[in-house]
């Protein structure tokens, strides 16, 4: 498996595909999977803030965006040796079309439905292991940085696994 990274022009470039009233796009209302502490959970976006100010930023909690590692030029679904197949499997209308997503929390107290974007990204050697098993929580993606199982996107940076976007999604809905 070869690892295939997308600079950040590319990123903002596909953004601009998305129509957008002024920058909030409204999402596809049919959902989407993810974690949230060990389970999978189905959520519907609002909306989409991209280029969100520092101050919708500071106070977004942060959803996570596990990447794959492909090969370049791949645009279908993928399996894993291991048999596992991303929640996000090929979607060639996103900056990411292969990746899961990890929920800081659900509605409830301490919920809050503004999510700050931040991608990780498995290793090459994590994601073609025929043990592989996604992360599925905070507390997994925490272990997993010490482990070893995710790349350097943001060298220097004081958590140089995680790459902040300035994209706040606003997921108001979750259902178990």
């Amino acid at each position: 498996m070869k690892l295939s990274t997308k600079p950040m022009c590319v990123f903002l470039a596909s953004i601009a595909l998305v129509p957008l009233a002024a920058t909030t796009a409204r999402a596809d209302p049919s959902g989407e999977y993810g974690y949230y502490n060990g389970q999978t959970v189905f959520f519907v976006s609002a909306a989409t803030k991209i280029g969100a100010q520092p101050r919708l930023l500071d106070v977004a909690s942060k959803i996570y965006l596990v990447t794959f590692p492909t090969a370049l030029g791949t645009d279908v679904p993928i399996t894993l040796p291991s048999g596992y197949q991303p929640q996000e499997n090929g979607n060639m209308f996103v900056p990411y079309p292969w990746h899961d997503h990890v929920l800081p929390a659900v509605p409830g107290p301490g919920y809050s439905p503004l999510m700050q974007v931040v991608v990780l990204r498995y290793t090459e050697a994590y994601a073609a292991s025929l043990t592989f098993t996604p992360v599925t929580s905070l507390p997994e993606i925490e272990a997993g940085k010490l482990g070893g199982i995710f790349e350097v996107l943001s060298p220097g940076a004081a958590d140089p696994y995680e790459l902040l976007l300035p994209v706040v999604l606003i997921r108001p809905v979750v259902r178990f």
